[in-house]
């Protein structure tokens, strides 16, 4: 067997990668934590974590997959080489996994972590396991039921029929190969061409396997998800990360502006707490009512802001002994800001562009960043597969971004949002969930998207054209209905994010807002 494939360089990025990624994991987690969870609630933190990771290292599996791919020569039939990484295996054990995950492990870590502290520990674990096998076993039926009833794909087939005839006949010495009719022995077509005219199509109806039915199924929510946050996210990652330039603090306040800024804050802030104490005397007497969520929400966006002018203050006004390198280094956090937004701008236009040109037209315009990842690899071998991870993995950090700017939101209303150093286990273990779902649907996409690139490899082999061409599911990729919906839910984002951030600027300002804003 050749020893073309092995390349053991692959194993040593993908140990570097892992270790990365759990490591900035771990920062994400101390950073987003509430108060109350530190040092306690170790084993959901290890499931956030542990999702987390899974769900980007999901995403690195593709461009690890196109380089396992291209150790092998040219010149080597595929099946023929040994790689250095099973791929094939490495995907399916990942899917595994991220189902047991989203279907049994968290939903059972969220369930025990909510419930209340009089409740004994093994009486927790009771309860937990009792709400999750329900659950499993509706989402069991409802997916069995669908693939006894519909689990078949639908292969549109041309068919071609011919006679029989010696190898020494005029027909097959003739020089051509032709078909030749059964009743007459004449000669038509030539060399069996489907496209001569006059062929009919038919359709071949095969009953799928069950892990591909599962897969199916779980895209279809995971491409809800998708669309919705990786639209948001990839026009909030420019836009945010270079508004939070432009609006950064520009000099260092004096201790009396310090406090005086402080007091306003504090004065500002026992005005929202009266704010919220009228509202719940409201609700005592009423009810919840329209009135008094929209006023709560109203109250909510006020401490919001109130916290943010909070952190501003500290950034401006740096205590202790090296007062200088703290606002030094803060400035260059803000600059740094700037190259990032400006960088994801670039990411976010290639990326719609690549859409429009590549995935939209039939055939495509221009095969556009296959051409670009090709042409990097003519430079330099790791140049094309390392920009293909720059763009699946800038994929997925739209749909973190999306999920923590919008969460999962019920009408005006978001259920478990993230916040920046106030977010309890329950809500990260919840949005976790929703990321590793969304990023079954990031993985599709990227292997559609880059189907020039990425040929040949272990992800064709499972999005292949079966799931395109599954009985009622399969229209909506047959189509691309989710690819459009995605397309219009990022430009509704830019227009949604410019228009906001306009209509704030016309706001009036509070007057320690001007203050910390000032030159």
């Amino acid at each position: 067997m050749p020893t073309d494939g092995y390349n053991w360089f692959l194993i040593l990025v993908a140990v570097v990668c892992t270790v990365v990624v759990v490591l900035i994991n771990v920062y994400i987690l101390v950073h987003f934590q509430h108060p109350e969870d530190r040092n306690q609630a170790w084993f959901p933190k290890f499931i956030v974590v542990f999702g987390l990771t899974l769900s980007v290292l999901s995403i690195l599996l593709l461009p690890l997959d196109v380089a396992n791919r291209a150790s092998c020569r040219d010149s080597i039939v595929v099946s023929a080489c040994n790689f250095a990484l099973p791929m094939l295996e490495l995907w399916y054990t990942v899917y595994m996994l991220m189902f047991l995950m989203i279907i049994i492990v968290v939903p059972w870590t969220l369930f025990f972590y909510e419930q209340d502290s009089d409740v004994s520990t093994f009486g927790k674990v009771i309860n937990s396991a009792m709400w999750v096998f329900g659950a499993f076993v509706v989402i069991a039926l409802v997916i069995g039921m669908c693939y006894g009833f519909v689990g078949f794909v639908d292969f549109p087939v041309t068919t071609l029929t011919s006679g029989l005839s010696p190898l020494n006949s005029p027909v097959m010495t003739g020089g051509v190969n032709r078909c030749i009719l059964p009743e007459s022995g004449e000669a038509i077509g030539y060399a069996c061409d489907a496209t001569s005219g006059g062929v009919p199509t038919e359709t071949w109806s095969v009953r799928t396997t069950f892990p591909v039915y599962v897969v199916a199924v779980t895209s279809i929510f995971s491409w809800l998800l998708f669309f919705v946050f990786a639209g948001v996210g990839m026009m909030a990652i420019p836009i945010d990360a270079i508004k939070s330039f432009i609006c950064r603090p520009r000099k260092v306040l004096a201790k009396s502006e310090y406090i005086k800024v402080a007091t306003q804050i504090a004065e500002f802030t026992k005005g929202v707490v009266a704010e919220a104490r009228e509202v719940q005397k409201e609700e005592r007497g009423t009810g919840k009512t329209r009135k008094t969520r929209k006023a709560l929400a109203k109250i909510n966006a006020k401490l919001a802001a109130l916290e943010e002018d909070e952190l501003t203050l500290q950034k401006m006004y740096p205590q202790g002994e090296d007062r200088d390198v703290s606002w030094t280094v803060t400035v260059m956090g803000y600059y740094l800001h700037l190259c990032t937004g400006v960088i994801c701008a670039v990411l976010t236009l290639m990326w719609m562009l690549h859409i429009a040109l590549y995935m939209f037209p039939d055939p495509p315009v221009t095969s556009f960043l296959n051409a670009f990842f090709t042409e990097m690899d003519s430079a330099f071998g790791l140049f094309g597969t390392s920009s293909f991870a720059l763009f699946c993995f800038y994929l997925i950090m739209c749909v973190i971004k999306g999920n923590t700017k919008l969460g999962l939101r019920l009408l005006l209303f978001a259920v478990y949002p993230m916040k920046l150093g106030g977010t309890l286990m329950s809500s990260f273990l919840f949005n976790v969930n929703l990321i590793m779902l969304s990023s079954i649907a990031v993985i599709q996409f990227c292997a559609q998207a880059f189907d020039g690139y990425a040929a040949e490899t272990a992800v064709s082999e499972i999005f292949g054209g079966e799931i395109e061409n599954l009985r009622g599911l399969g229209l909506l990729f047959k189509y691309q209905i989710f690819l459009y919906a995605f397309f219009v839910m990022a430009l509704l984002s830019l227009i949604v994010l410019i228009l906001t951030e306009a209509q704030n600027a016309r706001k009036p300002r509070r007057a320690f807002e001007s203050e910390i804003s000032s030159t």
